[in-house]
């Protein structure tokens, strides 16, 4: 179970449940492109593969959450990504100091991976490659 800590919550209608069918799509709607970008990020991060388009139909319904303001670690979660300064400091960890980088480290069993903002100009797609390379070394 891998878990993603951000700062704010989406706005959701008030019927919204995220085993509909459409539950993303319907979010985005409600919160724009803002919130697409987050969720492919996180897609890019939490498939098994480079196929993150089609992982997006499973995101958040089986191995990942998200937190929102968070101040303590999810007990279910193995892999946790501290998204942006604001989440870092709730968590009591020392946020990034560079931009467009992410950190590395080991609590207990767990890989806590420090990121930026989950944003297209903080987060590129070379910074997701290198993360996910990293975690795959770190399973050989």
């Amino acid at each position: 179970m891998r878990c993603f800590y951000l700062p704010t919550p989406p706005k959701l209608a008030a019927d919204w449940q995220l085993s509909q069918p459409d539950s993303l799509d319907s979010l985005i709607a409600l919160n724009g492109n803002h919130w697409r970008k987050i969720l492919v990020i996180m897609a890019k991060l939490s498939a098994p593969d480079d196929d993150w388009r089609g992982y997006m139909s499973k995101l958040l319904k089986h191995d990942e959450q998200i937190r929102f303001g968070a101040d303590a670690l999810s007990p279910l979660a193995r892999e946790h990504y501290v998204c942006g300064q604001q989440s870092a400091i709730a968590l009591g960890l020392t946020p990034l100091s560079e931009a467009k980088t992410f950190r590395h480290q080991k609590e207990n069993e767990c890989q806590i991976y420090l990121l930026p903002y989950l944003d297209y100009r903080q987060c590129p797609n070379a910074l997701i490659a290198d993360l996910r390379q990293l975690r795959a070394s770190l399973v050989d």
